[in-house]
């Protein structure tokens, strides 16, 4: 069986967004999801996770909670972190296993952010 992609090898569209959050492992990290898609999410953080790692993900969506198991698949300096400050990463993360609730709940919040995406762009 065969994946489709999009045009950068991508399995699922993102979709940007803000919403906060936190990374659990051995400890709990604030974060900041800037693109979200059906199979993970691009991460603002302020430390960078370990390529590979499995944490626990929960994200408030719009006033629900939304929690999953992800794995890191990569990590790096954001680019546009503030001069003189400290830097920011980006983390991307894609979701290992999600309850059919929270899958659910993914799929609706990503529909919607579409649907307000393409209101924002019609013409007035």
């Amino acid at each position: 069986m065969t994946l489709e992609r999009d045009e950068i090898g991508r399995r699922s569209r993102r979709v940007p967004t803000r919403l906060e959050g936190a990374l659990l492992g051995r400890s709990r990290r604030g974060i900041t999801v800037v693109e979200l898609s059906p199979t993970g999410c691009l991460a603002q953080c302020s430390a960078a996770p370990d390529r590979g790692a499995i944490l626990d993900l929960e994200i408030d969506m719009e006033g629900q909670a939304f929690a999953a198991k992800v794995r890191v698949s990569q990590s790096s300096v954001e680019g546009g972190s503030p001069p003189g400050g400290p830097p920011m990463y980006l983390a991307g993360l894609e979701f290992l296993a999600l309850t059919a609730e929270a899958e659910a709940r993914l799929h609706r919040f990503l529909d919607d952010q579409r649907r307000r995406k393409g209101a924002d762009t019609l013409p007035s």
